[in-house]
């Protein structure tokens, strides 16, 4: 429903007399001369029905608009999760938008649209009951989500907004046509976007930064070229714009959460491509949290940051071939790399301590699958060992603790493949280093060693993760799972076992691949190392996909 001013500017004294008025305010010189009340000129508006209006009216439908805080469905009810909640039809809404004008509607429709995306993500089927949660920070909270309340949307973030929830709304209904114009909302997103980085007034404002990191996810969800030579160029081109604008521009909450999600994709990237990010620096640890406590999380990321730097020095250090062959030219060196390792784990382990201590019971604990993890195990593979592949899997406090211990337990498994490695290469001259360098000694890795357990945490706590639907939790899941793949297969691949655990964690991730479809579309196998470090593949700095 449309409302159209009225046409004519006379007061309303004049307009029923149906004669010319000289316009005065606040009374007219004819109402004035005539000795009459002039009534003003407020415009009645009329309104028009649009063809979806008479429909539903036609139609009798229900006008119930459905919010994403709403609470869940009652137990037990049958009612569809991905069916469309709202008064307006999403399915014809998209269209109607651009052709809208109206400010106010188009304000409607897009809030329409955009609480339907929130909507499908609530889970279809609910984990039992877990202790009360006790958060320092929501867990759910997103700048995403602040988006229906969000005062301001440029004409970048509108159409690349939309682009991800029609993208994903066109998914679940199997509505190729809405999929289809999801990609056009993309490709506007590209150009208004363009505009706005070559305008002085929106270049550096939050609604731009928010713009590129939705480009960002529609090309992790949708993956429209099927390679992610695009998604690369846009976290790059992201991440100059976050350097850009500056430590000290992410004070406003909406600006604040934009920069938590940045962070997080950045520094896994940073590890991925084994570069320094400039999120190690000071000042970004520092001027970003004014105002804000940092959570356990981001702690944790502050960690990663090191670790990035750590591994862009060893690779820089030990890339080339005379580096292996000849590790003593490069001794001193090689010595200060593994005392920087040492020390990080011990800043890690200083961490952990800290969690343990935010909450009153075990960080986590065991618990028989519900389900889930017999799904992934191959029939033959269950019927061959009696069992499924991770009978047992962690619980956890709550979701924010699930996370930062999978994202913790990754972190370790880096850090300490990556030390095993400058081991191996140091080997041959363990015993002569006090001869060699005066004073200087390897401390034995001891639990250092054992990367596979690790890597058997992470899959055991998928299932709390993601209740039950990988594909749903697919950023906070695919990188401890990517580090999980890598180091199974190279417990494989050594002739230690892991194949069945290999292949379930395959399948998982295979499984994210449905609903984030560049996982699918990477052109290396799954197995191949794009975090954990590697003594004998080089890997491009495209090949990793921070989550």
């Amino acid at each position: 429903m449309v409302g159209v001013p009225g046409r004519s500017k006379a007061c309303k004294t004049c307009k029923k007399r149906k004669i010319a008025c000289t316009l005065e305010r606040p009374n007219c010189k004819i109402c004035i001369k005539s000795n009459r009340d002039c009534l003003g000129y407020e415009q009645d508006r009329t309104f028009i029905l649009d063809s979806r209006t008479k429909k539903q009216l036609e139609t009798k439908e229900v006008t119930r608009v459905t919010r994403p805080n709403e609470p869940d469905l009652p137990v037990g009810s049958t009612q569809s999760l991905t069916q469309f909640q709202g008064s307006i039809s999403t399915k014809n809404a998209y269209s109607s938008l651009w052709t809208m004008n109206c400010p106010s509607t188009r304000s409607v429709y897009r809030e329409q649209i955009i609480s339907e995306f929130l909507y499908s993500f609530k889970p279809s089927t609910q984990l039992p009951p877990t202790p009360p949660t006790n958060t320092t920070s929501d867990a759910w909270k997103s700048w995403f989500t602040m988006l229906p309340a969000h005062p301001e949307f440029t004409t970048a973030l509108e159409a690349t907004v939309l682009a991800i929830c029609t993208a994903r709304l066109g998914r679940l209904n199997n509505d190729q046509a809405l999929v289809n114009e999801s990609l056009k909302f993309y490709i506007q997103g590209l150009w208004e976007l363009q505009k706005a980085l070559y305008s002085p007034d929106l270049m550096y404002k939050d609604e731009t930064a928010a713009s590129c990191m939705a480009l960002v996810a529609y090309e992790v969800i949708e993956c429209p070229d099927r390679t992610i030579t695009a998604w690369v160029k846009h976290v790059q081109g992201c991440a100059k714009l976050f350097e850009l604008r500056g430590p000290k521009a992410y004070s406003s909450e909406f600006g604040h959460e934009l920069f938590l999600a940045f962070r997080q994709m950045e520094i896994q990237q940073a590890i991925s491509e084994k570069r320094k990010t400039f999120l190690s620096d000071p000042e970004w640890n520092t001027h970003p949290w004014k105002g804000y406590t940092k959570p356990l999380p981001h702690q944790l990321l502050d960690l990663q940051a090191e670790l990035a730097s750590t591994i862009a020095t060893g690779y820089g250090l030990l890339s080339s071939p005379g580096s292996t062959e000849n590790p003593l030219a490069l001794l001193p060196q090689i010595l200060s790399l593994v005392n920087d390792c040492l020390k990080l784990d011990i800043r890690l382990n200083a961490f952990y301590k800290r969690l343990e201590r935010s909450i009153s019971g075990p960080v986590y604990w065991a618990r028989l699958s519900n389900g889930f993890n017999v799904s992934y195990t191959p029939v033959q593979d269950a019927e061959a060992s009696g069992g499924s592949v991770f009978p047992v899997a962690f619980q956890f406090d709550n979701i924010e603790i699930a996370r930062t211990c999978a994202t913790y337990w990754a972190t370790l498994t880096i850090l300490y493949s990556g030390l095993k490695y400058v081991y191996s290469l140091l080997s041959p001259v363990v015993s002569f280093l006090p001869l060699i360098a005066p004073g200087s000694s390897l401390p034995p890795l001891e639990h250092r060693s054992d990367t596979t357990s690790l890597a058997k945490n992470i899959c055991q706590s998928i299932e709390y993760i993601s209740g039950g639907s990988p594909e749903g939790a697919a950023m906070f899941v695919v990188f401890p799972l990517k580090v999980a793949i890598e180091t199974l297969a190279d417990t494989a691949a050594s002739g230690e076992g892991c194949e069945r655990e290999l292949e379930w964690a395959k399948s998982v991730m295979g499984r994210i691949g449905t609903g984030v479809r560049i996982v699918n579309n990477i052109d290396i196998p799954v197995e191949r190392h794009a975090f954990v470090p590697t003594p004998d593949k080089e890997v491009d700095m495209s090949e990793g996909i921070a989550g």
